[in-house]
């Protein structure tokens, strides 16, 4: 099991934007890097609790890894040499 990556690139007449860097788990979004310097990650996962963050709505909650990476092939890297820890740890929303 490992993550895969998703890079979206603004189009069109205001594509000044940053582009975007997705993370997936089976082919589902779970998760985002930061695009620019530290470059943070962030999961989506699912609350052990419904009212955990005063939210009942919503099944899961976004976390921060404490992680920064110099760059973003960093944070790729260590995404997938720590699935098993992050998996033990955590569960991601399904479809």
């Amino acid at each position: 099991m490992k993550f895969t990556f998703k890079t979206v690139e603004p189009t069109g007449r205001l594509n000044f934007d940053p582009p975007y860097h997705h993370v997936k788990f089976r082919k589902i979004q779970v998760g985002s890097i930061d695009n620019s310097f530290p470059h943070k990650i962030r999961l989506m996962v699912m609350k052990k609790d419904l009212m955990e963050d005063g939210n009942p709505n919503c099944k899961w909650k976004w976390i921060t890894l404490r992680k920064e990476s110099k760059s973003l092939q960093e944070a790729k890297d260590f995404l997938n040499n720590n699935v098993e820890g992050i998996l033990k740890k955590y569960s991601f929303p399904e479809k």
